[in-house]
């Protein structure tokens, strides 16, 4: 699946925005001790339609706030911003505060992503976000496990990404100091929500799914270079350009560039995200990825 919503909008930045707050999740819950967590009821409705309208109109707004509030590049960072913005101006929400430190005598334990209120349901949310680009492998067996989800460098790992989440940072709000950071805001009860964007870049299109996963999940595909250069592309629409960090999150083949050979030697130490005319996006990878990683 193909989220395309975000690709009418002509600033790049509010195709990031868009993308970002309003693609399909990869997790839609994810158990918490005995509760469950889910992610935003946030949809892209009308009135958030024309929101992103006047935005792409003129994004001044927008690129102020991300000139003022994100000095990085990081993919995660710009990721966390946009949604800052966005909960900060949607008339539904009211960003309280982000990137809340968690500490105990004088030791840092972690941080609350997000807090923030909302008017539908009147209850103050703390909201933990992530984005991630995973590649699957050996999934083909009947009962495919998250751990076979890897992050293009093989460091990051989608069952360890939750497990930190569910068993760290989700519970800060439940301790002592978690508790104590949360009243500095005058919140002592609040919902807990979780939000997972990104890809995951299948091998072939038979594998099995996992039941944790979104079933609307925006997917990819991966191939080796190998693989790659063997092929013909000499259809227009199957023509391929390199996508960088952090278009990642527009995604898109206009702003893209041309492959060029350096991308092509990129390929053979590391995994590189391409994409065609028809927004679709695959990870050209080393021929020994991932052993070699």
């Amino acid at each position: 699946m193909i989220f395309t919503d975000h690709y009418r909008y002509r600033s790049s930045l509010v195709t990031a925005l868009a993308w970002s707050c309003f693609s399909p999740p990869l997790i839609t819950h994810l158990q918490c001790g005995d509760s469950t967590v889910t992610a935003p009821q946030l949809k892209l409705n009308d009135q958030r339609r024309e929101w992103l309208d006047r935005l792409d109109c003129n994004d001044t707004p927008l690129r102020q706030y991300m000139q003022q509030h994100c000095h990085s590049k990081r993919l995660g960072l710009v990721f966390e911003s946009l949604w800052h913005f966005f909960l900060r101006e949607d008339p539904a929400t009211e960003l309280i505060a982000h990137n809340i430190p968690v500490r105990s005598d004088s030791k840092t334990l972690g941080e609350f992503d997000v807090l923030y209120y909302c008017h539908h349901t009147q209850q103050a949310i703390h909201l933990e976000l992530a984005v991630k680009f995973f590649l699957g492998l050996n999934i083909t067996q009947q009962s495919p496990s998250l751990s076979h989800w890897f992050g293009p460098n093989r460091a990051d790992r989608l069952d360890r990404k939750l497990a930190r989440l569910s068993q760290h940072q989700l519970p800060l709000a439940q301790c002592e100091a978690g508790r104590a950071a949360l009243q500095e805001y005058g919140v002592d009860e609040l919902q807990q929500q979780l939000q997972v964007s990104g890809i995951l870049f299948h091998r072939t299109q038979k594998e099995a799914s996992h039941h944790s996963l979104n079933t609307e999940h925006q997917r990819g595909r991966w191939e080796t270079l190998s693989e790659f250069t063997s092929q013909a592309r000499s259809n227009d629409d199957l023509a391929w350009r390199y996508l960088a960090k952090p278009g990642w999150l527009e995604g898109r083949f206009e702003t893209a560039s041309n492959l060029k050979p350096e991308h092509i030697e990129l390929a053979s130490e590391r995994p590189i995200m391409a994409i065609n005319a028809k927004q679709e996006r695959l990870f050209i990878v080393p021929n020994q990825w991932p052993e070699a990683l």
